[in-house]
């Protein structure tokens, strides 16, 4: 379980809001695991897997009494719930909402919930302390030393951790009953040199940015779905 896999992934976990993004994953040859709605949460991310669930190298982490938690264990992925519940308002809505990757874990300490962040401590990962509460969202891991992101705080902090980082302008990302959504709500990895999104990139101003930045690190852009690119809760490798 991990955002940056080393080989093609088995299986992801989705949103269970986008049955044809499901599909389109489906004919890549990859098993889907779709969440289930979170009532508590604000409902335009209800459904969203980066705000229910958190991997921290081989652990994962759920909403405290979550229906997608059944999900999980069904498919074989046992995960530890949280300490809080969530609510319909920030910051009680992003406690799962932090990235980890290699010996990192990214996130708003005062937000980042405390089950999570004392397993990050027990594993001995290092804490890059952000502002941004959410900050899976707002952040798309190309590599291991590369990230995109449209959040100044984000792109500093991972600047000064060696990374190479594109700085994006925020907006132009769909998500339904808010203003706008987040690229790393867009997209996943499903192998070393290959990221999935959930539209087309050519829907974003700076799409062919994006482009010519991934191409730079020889990763290949797969959009799933015609149309924009629409802020699903990311698209998480889990086998």
């Amino acid at each position: 379980m991990t955002r940056l896999p080393e080989v093609p992934v088995k299986a992801v976990l989705v949103s269970g809001e986008y049955p044809r993004l499901i599909s389109a994953l489906q004919r890549l040859g990859i098993t889907t695991i779709s969440t289930k709605r979170d009532f508590r949460l604000p409902e335009p991310v209800s459904w969203h897997p980066d705000m229910q669930v958190c991997l921290l190298k081989e652990k994962m982490f759920v909403l405290r009494a979550s229906p997608t938690k059944e999900i999980l264990w069904q498919a074989g992925l046992p995960a530890q719930e949280t300490e809080k519940s969530p609510g319909k308002w920030y910051p009680q809505d992003v406690l799962c909402n932090v990235l980890a990757w290699d010996n990192y874990v990214m996130g708003n300490l005062k937000t980042a919930d405390p089950n999570i962040v004392s397993m990050a401590d027990k594993l001995g990962m290092q804490w890059l302390a952000v502002k941004q509460g959410y900050t899976a969202c707002s952040t798309v891991l190309v590599d291991h030393s590369s990230a995109i992101t449209a959040d100044l705080g984000v792109s500093r902090q991972l600047n000064r951790n060696g990374m190479r980082v594109l700085e994006i302008q925020p907006g132009c990302i769909g998500l339904p009953g808010y203003d706008t959504g987040l690229l790393g709500g867009c997209c996943g990895k499903i192998a070393p040199d290959k990221l999935v999104f959930s539209g087309q990139l050519d829907s974003h101003p700076e799409g062919w940015i994006i482009r010519e930045f991934l191409a730079s690190r020889e990763i290949q852009a797969i959009e799933l779905l015609p149309g924009e690119l629409i802020d699903v809760g990311g698209i998480m490798a889990v086998l």
